[in-house]
């Protein structure tokens, strides 16, 4: 991956260079720091592609908004409970955790890629009205050494789909890419269940094929699932 940063963004590249061989890895992907923008251009494709998190985008704001009308959205049914604390273990473009505190809870963000995790700070530092908290690490770290108890915890493994099934769009090709995948998603999940006071909630296709432990309860629709696990302290 080439860095490229203007004036007013010297030595941005140096957090990644320190945790990363930033050079040697995501192939024909660049990453531009100018001025307040910071956003990805992916050169697999002819046409290139420009990757960025931007929560005032007009576009996003119109999908936020759809999703939060007459709560007919199927978070409102997962998420029942008003102004609970949720950890989102996987924080990607964060759109499942702006939608969550758009609903008026208490989030905490967590995302193990760096670059990912830039995007996402940058993002978050232009808006105002909400108040997300982001975290870079790892998902079963953090959990691990935590003393706090979540109402809910939230996972969104994606990614795990059968291949002949229809393309992600180039931006979640683009994540797909510079994400560092969760290897043991169940044994996140065992151990989520110890730091929950209500559910579990795993956000997966609906023709996914990652094996996931037998849920307490699914909630289904035409291309998601959403598998629900209650507390253990086994």
């Amino acid at each position: 991956m080439k860095i490229f940063c203007n004036n007013t963004n010297p030595n941005q590249d140096e957090f990644l260079r320190s945790i990363l061989d930033i050079d040697d890895v995501y192939k024909n992907m660049e990453l531009h720091f100018n001025n307040d923008e910071i956003y990805i251009l992916n050169k697999d494709y002819k046409n290139p592609v420009r990757v960025e998190i931007d929560f005032n985008d007009p576009k996003f704001i119109n999908r936020n908004n759809r999703r939060l009308k007459d709560k007919k959205d199927i978070f409102w049914k997962i998420f029942s409970s008003k102004n609970s604390s949720i950890l989102d273990c996987t924080g990607g473009f964060g759109k499942d955790a702006f939608l969550l505190d758009s609903m008026g809870h208490d989030v905490t963000m967590l995302e193990n890629s760096p670059i990912v995790s830039l995007l996402l700070k940058n993002a978050l530092d232009k808006i105002n009205d909400h108040n997300i908290n982001l975290f870079f690490g790892n998902a079963y770290d953090f959990i691990n050494h935590s003393n706090e108890k979540y109402d809910y915890i939230y996972f969104d493994f994606m990614f795990e789909k059968l291949k002949n099934t229809s393309p992600s769009t180039k931006d979640i090709e683009t994540l797909k890419k510079i994400s560092f995948k969760n290897n043991d998603k169940n044994q996140l999940i065992k151990i989520a269940k110890k730091k929950i006071n209500k559910y579990v909630v795993v956000k997966e296709p609906t023709n996914s094929i990652s094996g996931l432990i037998k849920p307490n309860h699914t909630y289904k629709s035409k291309l998601l699932m959403y598998n629900i696990y209650i507390s253990s302290n086994d």
